[in-house]
């Protein structure tokens, strides 16, 4: 049992509203979000009416009871339903006003809250992580990226911090310290090596656990533009950039810096990133596009220089970094928020993941014999030209709205087979040389394989 409970699993979730005040702000100006406040008004108001005629007949009273029964219930029906749902606040009078917490919820009980920690005011908690220090015995703690008075046109803020927190029995969180940075608002934290790596702004920092705050190890200036997101494997941190794509860096242990091993030349404004491999990262960007990009063989060997004879200036230089290749390229259409590595099937093969941000849930698949490859490639140049167009738009062009796409296969179009006449079905199944319950089960055996 003592074991069980050392191993529960809890969710940290930070909620951050722009435009908005705190609840401890919002209770302070008298608002009652659960709407309860109504009924003593009603209640009062009631109260105070004027006293009625007792002299009134009964018979009218107990006719007009009847009718009124039924529209009382409903009304009580939409008020209760009013009254459970939130209600929005009082708007702050300026910019740079920000409501923001962080919630403690247990997944294995209908994800209820066990902890809600409300920050201070104007400050909002943009990135968490959770981080095992080697120096603390291994301990989880949870790490917490603030900003404080942050404002988005033009982006300004006035401090940024990183918390630490216990967690205290599973079931609540204790503040440890809070360390002030500098250089930009913190966007993304990673666990790394025993130690927390940290994006602020342009800077990416590797700090280490101290009694009052934390201790900062190294760090690597000069980055594209502001660190969006991060993720660490071995002594590499991959790190997504708002604007400029990704860049891998290692970290030297022996000379203790961090090193640009490579870097895409693509402009790219990451929204999400998720690591397939150990030199393969797929990226989402805010304009709906999908790719997977790979560090080249040998990249890695020279960026770090044992012997001390590389000259200063030629290892500056920005063409001697390493480029990262694009394995594939496809056009979502949406904005897509997160991906993973997963696979939803027991046994099944692990695909990627992705959601976007109208909350459709999509999948990429990856081919494990050049058979499927060949035959989803050409089933889906017939469907280009056979399948119908509801907006008369080239499937293709579409797919390829930002940049030609590349080495996938769209799954939609493909799916489409299934809607065709039986006259259609027949031609293309022709042209593949296979009958069209064979394309059939082709399609619902992939689709299996990930469902």
């Amino acid at each position: 049992q003592q074991q069980q409970q050392q191993r529960k699993l809890v969710l940290a979730v930070v909620e951050s509203d722009y435009n908005d005040f705190g609840m401890e702000a919002k209770n302070a100006m008298g608002f009652d979000a659960s709407g309860e406040g109504k009924d003593v008004k009603k209640q009062s108001a009631d109260g105070d009416g004027m006293d009625m005629d007792d002299s009134d007949d009964d018979e009218e009273k107990e006719e007009k009871k009847d009718d009124m029964d039924e529209d009382d219930e409903e009304e009580d029906e939409e008020e209760k339903e009013a009254r459970a749902t939130p209600i929005r606040g009082p708007l702050p009078p300026g910019p740079g006003h920000w409501g923001s917490c962080i919630r403690l919820v247990d997944p294995s009980d209908d994800c209820n809250t066990l902890d809600c920690v409300e920050l201070a005011r104007n400050e909002a908690a943009l990135c968490c992580a959770s981080v095992r220090f080697h120096s603390r015995g291994g301990e989880p703690l949870l790490a917490i990226g603030t900003v404080t008075s942050m404002t988005m046109h033009p982006l300004a803020h006035t401090e940024s911090h990183v918390a630490l927190y216990r967690l205290v029995n599973g079931e609540r969180l204790q503040l440890l310290h809070r360390t002030k940075v500098e250089d930009g608002p913190v966007l993304a934290l990673a666990h790394f090596q025993g130690r927390l790596l940290v994006g602020i702004g342009k800077t990416l920092r590797l700090y280490e656990m101290g009694k009052r705050q934390l201790l900062r190890k190294c760090e690597l200036r000069g980055l594209p533009n502001m660190v969006k997101s991060l993720q660490a494997a071995g002594d590499r941190a991959f790190v997504g950039d708002m604007l400029r794509s990704m860049q891998i860096v290692r970290y030297d242990s022996t000379s203790n810096r961090l090193v640009m091993v490579a870097h895409d030349p693509f402009p790219r404004p990451v929204a999400s990133q998720e690591l397939l491999d150990w030199n393969t990262v797929a990226v989402g960007d805010k304009f709906g596009n999908i790719c997977v990009l790979r560090l080249p063989r040998g990249a890695d060997t020279g960026a770090v220089d044992l012997t001390g004879t590389r000259a200063l200036w030629d290892s500056s230089r920005e063409d001697s970094t390493p480029k990262m290749e694009c394995l594939c390229q496809y056009y979502v259409g949406e904005v897509v928020t997160s991906m993973t590595r997963a696979s939803l099937v027991a046994g099944g093969t692990e695909s990627l993941i992705y959601v976007t941000v109208t909350g459709r849930i999509g999948a990429l698949v990856p081919f494990t014999s050049r058979d499927d490859v060949e035959f989803y490639t050409q089933l889906e140049g017939f469907l280009r030209t056979d399948a119908s167009r509801p907006t008369g738009r080239d499937p293709c062009n579409y797919r390829s709205y930002y940049a030609p796409v590349k080495h996938v296969i769209d799954g939609d179009l493909c799916d489409a087979f299934n809607s065709l006449s039986h006259e259609e079905q027949s031609s293309i199944a022709d042209k593949l040389d296979r009958t069209v319950g064979e394309v059939m089960k082709k399609l619902e055996d992939t689709r299996n394989g990930l469902l």
